[in-house]
């Protein structure tokens, strides 16, 4: 009688290819390829939507391995999505001292229209993180709102304190100022990018006319001016002949 292994034991087959081995990754580089494919799937799916199964599938690791550096999908999210937003959105803010720096009003000028490129820039490549952070779950996103994008945004109004004209609110300039980056980011997002003078088609170097009409709005406003006071604004955001 045959003594032989059965039919579904662990064995292989003849001639079959031996399984390929998961290259050895240290910890800390594991951890960077699952934080960087869960903002990947989170972006396309938002929180309630993914499932650790896709973000391990497009780390290429085990499941568990998530849980490994995760305790759960919504830790995950907060360093995967929150914190990055967070921590991008403290850097656009952490500029007055720039500002200072300036000798002349021309030189103010320059340094409001590099800043105002960086802003622009900084909000379209965080701008995914936002709305799934924002909007994957309310509760949270009236939390991460309240709490962390809420104190930022009166934070730059306040970097905006002196450089504002009489009578205006600095918590609503701040707020005026999110708004244009927002919009512009939305836009080149989900437009194509024409409203906003940032044509998608162009890549990232045509946001330098989103950046030149926000500069201009910032400092201006969209009331008409007097043909001064338009000279002075074509100085400021570079677009004077």
């Amino acid at each position: 009688m045959p003594t032989g292994p059965k039919p579904n034991e662990d064995t292989k087959p003849q001639g079959a290819k031996p399984a390929r081995r998961r290259a050895y990754l240290p910890a800390a580089e594991r951890k960077r390829l699952i934080i960087e494919a869960a903002q990947t799937v989170f972006k396309r799916s938002n929180l309630k939507g993914a499932r650790t199964r896709e973000i391990a599938a497009e780390a290429s690791v085990n499941q568990a391995t998530i849980f490994e550096h995760f305790e759960s999908k919504e830790a995950l999210f907060q360093e995967a999505v929150v914190q990055p937003l967070i921590d991008a959105m403290r850097g656009m803010h952490e500029r007055k001292e720039v500002y200072e720096t300036a000798a002349s009003p021309d030189e103010l000028a320059g340094l409001a229209r590099a800043s105002a490129s960086r802003h622009v820039t900084d909000m379209v490549e965080i701008f995914p993180l936002f709305t799934a952070a924002l909007f994957s779950d309310p509760e949270l996103g009236r939390e991460l709102y309240r709490e962390q994008i809420a104190p930022l945004i009166r934070a730059r109004g306040e970097i905006l304190d002196g450089l504002t004209r009489d009578g205006l609110d600095l918590d609503f300039v701040g707020l005026a100022n999110f708004g244009m980056l927002f919009a512009i980011a939305l836009d080149r997002h989900f437009g194509d990018g024409k409203l906003s003078g940032s044509d998608a088609a162009e890549g990232n170097a045509d946001l330098s006319r989103a950046a030149a009409q926000f500069t201009r709005m910032s400092t201006g406003g969209f009331a008409r001016r007097t043909a001064g006071d338009k000279e002075k604004m074509e100085r400021d955001d570079g677009t004077a002949t």
